[in-house]
């Protein structure tokens, strides 16, 4: 590896690795550290690749244009990042998802320009390297998390969750199983790229799913039987590698067996006792079920233009649900169902549309002569796989350290529609300039995608002390100085458009009548519904004489069966011989209303 290679790495550490090494948590968001590090990185990354020899080497007018596959695959992110502004939801709240939406289509230009000329120097070699560097180091982590908790000091490494189940520094062990696949996909690719070691591999592959069977995750089960199915049928790589990739899966439940007899000598857990029997008594899907019907109805309810982007636990929340799961969910756990229920079937057609296209332009790049264009082609195809499997059950993109990576994949696969040594002997018609094509254009430039990393971190850095004026309202030693009182700090944190949510919530859950503040109800209540917050709802409609919506509230409240909402029914209890006029409002009949009806 030559020193330029070497310097094109640094930014996919900072990037890709580091933003899922990081312990340190803030709230009132766990991964706002993380997830913070993955977007100022990724704009450093693109800033920098854009810099390098490959991108300014090429004169404008010599350059080919983008492949078809990688025009639609940015024309979907600049669609999915422009229906952030068409909800219901406050438009503040939905910058974020924007700005993340944008990064990830230039970085997927980005590298999907770099493929389509042939190299792979800037983003995807960097991106393989960074996801070893990040597993092998999240087996450490895993490792102390499961073997030494008392070890965890959440600087280093983080407070494990359940007893004896490793959570990595991303605090969720499915996400940890997931990065450890890909992990492991990248150590084979780079191994056999680079002529490496096949014992080395080995070894590696052996830490790494191991680590896999602490997680006693579902999700990385399945990534482990994906993993030896790609060994299995991928003809193309060395036979040594092959059946190390087979062995991965006896190794797997080996590993498995071994913890759990290792946790039975050594008097402590392993969560995958109580995993296995969860899943043989009928939880496999951990209240997904449930979830996914209730998001189905909300569809039916919503086709065309669905409930609003950021609206979906609100309208979830607020509509009658009488068999809901208990938890408090902002997401539906599948992708697809999501995209349906937040921006109607239409537009999630659409997208599913231009990615089966994508998919389909790129399939001659799995079958390349050109053995490592073939293998990195393969590769990209099982890690967007394996991440889309989880995005089923799940919603990994959500998170910025999973979304950028995902998207230096996707973008790499797309850029690989044609081959860069592909004779054309006549010309081929000009596609229709559609919005979307005509943005992924522009991203089409080094000097562009500069300005957009600049413009990127000088908003990282605004979100930075936005956040900070937030933070301070639950963490007050996090204060310079002084901390100022919590009504100054929650009236300063309020003035934050990006999170002033999370300061409007502890005004109206701190409110000893939140009637008093109903306007500050508007933005968290888009943002994620739970007890204290329905309960002070409530509470302001019917101080307010509102005692129609009151009741519909305390119903909906009454629904997730939560301990903590006990002392607000206790009133019901006590009143059982009232006549129903004279019950308190939450004791009343369920008027059943629209959720639309319950916005403030």
């Amino acid at each position: 590896m030559n020193l330029s290679s070497a310097r094109s790495i640094l930014p996919a550490l900072l990037a890709v690795a580091l933003p899922l090494l990081l312990a340190p948590s803030v709230s009132p968001t766990t991964t706002f550290v993380n997830q913070w590090v993955a977007f100022a990185g990724g704009c450093v990354w693109l800033g920098w690749a854009a810099g390098d020899r490959g991108e300014r080497g090429v004169p404008a007018a010599a350059a080919q244009p983008m492949p078809l596959s990688l025009r639609v695959l940015v024309g979907v992110l600049l669609a999915l990042a422009v229906a952030q502004v068409l909800t219901v939801a406050p438009l503040g709240q939905r910058w974020v998802p924007m700005a993340s939406l944008l990064l990830a289509a230039a970085l997927a230009a980005a590298a999907g320009r770099q493929a389509a000329r042939g190299s792979l120097s800037s983003h995807w070699q960097p991106l393989m390297v960074a996801l070893v560097v990040a597993g092998g180091l999240s087996t450490v982590v895993a490792a102390v998390q499961m073997a030494a908790p008392q070890w965890a000091d959440g600087v280093w490494v983080a407070y494990p969750g359940a007893l004896g189940r490793p959570i990595g520094n991303m605090r969720q062990p499915n996400q940890l199983s997931t990065l450890l696949i890909w992990s492991c996909a990248a150590a084979v690719w780079l191994t056999v790229r680079r002529r490496g070691s096949v014992a080395l591999l080995g070894a590696l592959l052996a830490l790494l799913v191991l680590a896999v069977a602490g997680t006693a995750s579902r999700t990385g089960t399945l990534g482990v039987l994906m993993l030896a199915l790609w060994g299995a049928i991928d003809r193309r790589l060395p036979g040594r590698v092959r059946l190390l990739m087979l062995a991965t899966l006896p190794f797997y439940a080996i590993g498995w067996w071994g913890l759990e007899a290792w946790a039975q000598h050594a008097g402590t857990a392993f969560y995958g006792e109580d995993q296995l029997r969860k899943t043989l008594h009928g939880d496999a899907s951990s209240s997904r079920g449930r979830i996914w019907g209730n998001t189905l109805a909300l569809i039916t309810a919503h086709p065309w233009t669905g409930v609003g982007p950021g609206a979906f636990n609100f309208a979830w929340s607020m509509s009658v649900f009488p068999d809901r799961p208990v938890a408090f969910f902002d997401h539906s756990h599948n992708l697809v169902l999501q995209l349906a229920v937040e921006s109607g079937v239409p537009l999630a057609l659409a997208v599913l549309g231009g990615l089966g296209l994508c998919l389909w332009r790129v399939r001659g790049a799995l079958t390349d002569a050109d053995d490592t264009r073939a293998q990195s082609a393969r590769t990209a195809a099982f890690m967007l796989a394996l991440v889309g499997a989880h995005s089923l059950l799940e919603y990994p993109l959500w998170y910025l350290y999973f979304l950028l990576p995902a998207a230096v994949m996707a973008g790499t696969l797309a850029g690989m529609g044609r081959s860069p040594a592909a004779p054309t002997p006549t010309p081929t018609p000009t596609p229709a300039v559609t919005p979307a094509t005509a943005s992924a254009r522009w991203l089409d430039g080094p000097r562009r995608r500069q300005a957009l990393a600049v413009l990127g971190l000088a908003g990282a850095l605004t979100a930075l002390w936005q956040y900070y004026t937030v933070a301070v309202i639950f963490e007050p030693d996090l204060t310079l100085g002084e901390p100022a009182p919590l009504a100054d700090r929650i009236r300063a944190g309020q003035r934050s458009p990006l999170f002033g949510h999370h300061a409007d919530y502890a005004a109206v859950t701190m409110a000893p009548r939140p009637e008093l503040v109903f306007d500050a109800f508007r933005r968290p209540l888009h943002h994620l519904l739970d007890t204290r917050l329905m309960t002070a709802y409530a509470r302001a409609l019917a101080a307010r004489g509102d005692t129609v919506r009151a009741r519909h509230v305390a119903a909906r409240l009454r629904e997730f069966n939560n301990p903590q909402a006990a002392e607000f029914f206790a009133a019901c209890q006590a009143a059982q011989d009232v006549p129903v006029s004279a019950l308190p409002f939450q004791c009343q009949p369920d008027p059943r209303l629209e959720a639309e009806a319950l916005r403030p």
